[in-house]
Parts: C-alpha cells; structure tokens; sequence
C-alpha cells in the first residue's frame, strides 16, 4: 500500500485513514474491508508501528491507528465512531442492523471482539507474554502498558477469549450463513478479520504479516483452540472467499 505521510495528509480535504504500516493490524484491516465493500475512497496515511509518532499525536491526539480524518477534518478515533461515519456515507448498503434490538446485540457482540478486553485486546497480551513480557523491548513496554499488562491480566484473557469463541459460535449455529442471518453486517467483517489474524492465521499468500507476528498469533492455548470449532473457522472462509480481497494489502 502506498502512503502519504501525516504532513501530507493535513494539507488535503479528503477522507483520511490512518493504518499501521507494513502489518495487518486488524482494527485497521477490519474498518478497510468495510470501507471497500461501501465502495468508499480514502487516502492511507502511515503510522510507524513501534514508532514515537509525534506529528500523528499532533494532529489527533494519540498515536495508535487506525484513526479516520474525514473531509470536514472531523475526527473518528473509535471503531464505533468510524463505522457510524462509513454507515452515513453509504447507507443504501447498510453494515449496522436497523431494527433497535438487533443493533444493540450487534454492538455488543462487536465490542466482545474489538472493544476493551475482546478478542484482539486479549491476544495482544498473550502475544506480549509470549514474546518476553514488556521488559523484552521498548515496543512490548509501550504495547504492555497500552493494554495493561500484568501476569493476571494475561491469565484472566484466556478464559475470556474461550467465553467470547463459544459466544459467537453460538449465534452462527443459529444465524447461518452471517450472525444475522442472511444479512451481511460490520459484525462478520470483524470477526473473520480478528480470527483469520490473531486465533488461526491464514496462509502467509492471503496475509503476509511478519514472521515474528504470525508465530505469536499461530501459538494458541489448547482452550482457545478448542472454542474456534468449524462454524467460526467456516465462516472466515466464507467471508475471505465472499467479502474480503486477498492478499490483505498494508
């Protein structure tokens, strides 16, 4: 993927995505996959992973990605904020579900993956543990401290990632194809990017990621490998087959 710098970037009125460089971050590759089936343009401008990021944070606030900079210069830091955004501008292809009930569940379930302790919080820490702790490396001191780590913290993410699989295996059993239904939602984009990246990494040929990354993310507790059964593994293949082009570009 080719990048324009955060320089660059604050100088042009266009819809601005800021993405991790040179790896599939997956809240980063979850938000793209959505904005490519909505069929919305955007501009991809470079975070350095592992860096100190001092014009991003100068110009958002922070210095995680992803970060969306719409065109009016308004700021959409939250997966809940850049969803909402991507649902305005394409509703006529709608990703949230809109009867009442359906969307709270949709969020709920959506949190579970991508929120405080869901799934990607949840396999950083183990991917922390398992490459040294904090202590290893500057990188792994910044991510520790970003998703507190402590020895309890990754102990207690491993149950919670169990209760999270068998959740979500749960409403695909009664929701086949998609959990709702035949209605394809923000919900199955996540979950097949998540999974397909951090529980059971696909093929180096669909995602290329470092090998430091898919080594730590290929090492999955028995548990952990137990609750991701068929109908969760079935339905990111139908999702990368269906939804989400390959090979993931970063």
């Amino acid at each position: 993927m080719e990048y324009i710098s955060v320089t660059q970037a604050r100088t042009r009125k266009a819809l601005r995505l800021v993405l991790c460089a040179g790896t599939p971050g997956v809240w980063g590759e979850a938000i793209k996959a959505v904005l490519a089936y909505k069929h919305i343009d955007y501009l991809p401008v470079l975070q350095e992973v592992g860096g100190d990021n001092d014009d991003l944070r100068e110009w958002t606030g922070q210095t995680s990605a992803p970060v969306i900079v719409d065109a009016e210069d308004r700021l959409h830091i939250s997966w809940e904020s850049m969803l909402l955004l991507a649902e305005d501008l394409v509703p006529d292809e709608p990703l949230i579900p809109r009867d009442p009930v359906e969307r709270v569940l949709h969020f709920g379930l959506l949190r579970e993956i991508a929120g405080e302790r869901g799934v990607g919080w949840n396999r950083r820490l183990q991917s922390i543990a398992l490459s040294g702790g904090p202590g290893a490396n500057p990188v792994l001191q910044r991510l520790g401290d970003k998703y507190g780590y402590s020895e309890a913290a990754v102990l207690a993410s491993e149950a919670r990632t169990v209760e999270i699989l068998e959740l979500l295996s749960a409403r695909l059993h009664d929701h086949s194809p998609y959990f709702f239904g035949e209605q394809l939602t923000a919900l199955d984009f996540y979950a097949a990017i998540f999974l397909g990246v951090m529980i059971d990494p696909l093929p180096h040929e669909l995602i290329p990621m470092p090998k430091g990354m898919r080594l730590g993310f290929s090492h999955t507790p028995a548990a952990i490998a137990r609750a991701y059964d068929e109908r969760l593994r079935g339905h990111r293949d139908l999702m990368f087959e269906r939804h989400i082009a390959t090979p993931l570009d970063f």
